[in-house]
């Protein structure tokens, strides 16, 4: 299988440099909350006169006027000092349109974020929690044990599954792993980024939906681009649909995608595999790669009777023959498995090398030649140890 495309760093989005923001002066929360103070006490003071009618209604709108003129000056002049404070422009337009009451909530809003203030999480920390500069060493450590070749023979390095590393580790490995994963990614690290969906961690969570929405998204925009060059004409149709096959079918291998995308994914391969195999009918990948999405199309008899059609004209592949004798596995035809594997096994032969060692052993006994000593004697093994392992079940549960 074909490891998907690799992302840039620069496509994680991830923070270069962030400086933190510095926290309020106790001389400004100071000054702020004595003129806020002060606005409340005129502006209850004025209301209750008026109300009583000790005042005037153009008395009272003029002390009100000035009232907000003299928070309105100051607040200018604190912006122009470099101090002021969004909350003094809303100290400002809540008194001049409210009153009273205007002056009064902001005062409480405004103690309440103060209080919040001195006990929050800076947002340059939490930033960085999210979205980890995974060019630090620590990082780079990781990434060796967990995928550098000389460590995996290594007895004071061992390799750490990574699905361990998100069980077991702490919030920053768990990050870097995530990093590591994305950047590297091929579809059997898919199942360790779904998991790390469902961290009790939120900064873990976040950056696992990123990642994969920043997959998902490389995919696209690798289409988008080819359809530009075939309407460029910078490329043949054959190429431009060849190249989009290739695209779709490392993008139904990355893992990501749930059942819905899939199905739509598969759809527009298998159209543009019909229509490419109309120029190029030799195209052994293709072909393979047409029926393999029959299979998982649920099509699988269409798929036997696509790769069956194949090998009688002469397209035959390891890969062909191998996943022809999948469907007719699936489809529960047996009889017809042993036939055809006995039919095809000396062309079967001839690719031995190619096959993985289980695979062509399982053709080999489905077409009656046996199995190898080697194999014989390993599965002779497995088979001696598992009843051993029941036979000493067996006797601990009798002794307790």
């Amino acid at each position: 299988m074909r490891k998907a495309p690799l992302l840039n760093n620069d496509d994680l989005d991830l923070p270069k440099e962030m400086t933190p923001t510095p926290g309020p002066r106790f001389q400004d929360v100071a000054l702020f909350i004595s003129l806020a103070s002060l606005a409340l006490c005129i502006e209850i003071w004025v209301l209750r006169l008026w109300l009583s009618k000790g005042m005037d209604s153009s008395t009272m709108a003029g002390i009100h006027l000035g009232v907000v003129a003299t928070l309105a000056l100051w607040t200018g002049l604190s912006r122009h000092s470099g101090q002021g404070r969004q909350l003094a422009c809303l100290l400002t337009l809540f008194t001049a349109v409210l009153g009273p009451f205007g002056t009064g909530g902001t005062l409480l809003m405004s103690g309440l974020y103060y209080r919040f203030k001195r006990s929050a999480t800076p947002f340059a920390e939490w930033y960085e929690s999210l979205f980890p500069d995974f060019e630090q060493p620590e990082i780079k450590k990781i990434y060796d044990k967990a995928v550098d070749e000389r460590n995996f023979h290594s007895k004071k390095n061992p390799v750490i599954p990574f699905i361990d590393v998100l069980h077991y580790g702490t919030v920053k490995q768990k990050q870097a792993m995530i990093v590591l994963l994305i950047k590297n990614h091929h579809g059997k690290f898919a199942n360790v980024l779904r998991k790390a969906l469902e961290d009790s961690d939120g900064s873990v969570r976040v950056l696992a939906a990123k990642g994969m929405t920043k997959i998902e998204q490389h995919f696209l925009d690798h289409n988008m681009e080819l359809e530009d060059r075939y309407e460029e004409k910078k490329i043949s149709e054959s190429e431009f649909l060849k190249a989009q096959i290739l695209n779709d079918d490392d993008h139904l291998y990355s893992g990501i995608l749930d059942e819905i995308r899939a199905a739509e994914v598969r759809l527009h391969s298998l159209n543009a595999c019909k229509k490419y195999l109309r120029q190029k009918p030799d195209d052994l990948d293709i072909r393979f790669i047409m029926g393999r999405i029959l299979l998982r199309n649920g099509q699988s008899n269409q798929a036997a009777n696509w790769f069956e059609e194949s090998i009688e004209k002469g397209f035959i592949s390891p890969k062909i023959y191998a996943w022809y004798f999948e469907c007719l596995y699936q489809m529960g035809q047996f009889k017809k498995l042993r036939e055809k594997a006995t039919l095809y096994f000396e062309e079967v032969q001839e690719f031995k090398q190619v096959f993985q060692p289980d695979v062509y052993e399982v053709i080999k006994i489905w077409a009656g030649e046996g199995i190898d000593t080697h194999l014989e004697s390993n599965l002779d093994k497995n088979s001696r140890r598992s009843d051993s392992q029941k036979y000493t079940t067996t006797m601990e549960t009798e002794k307790a």
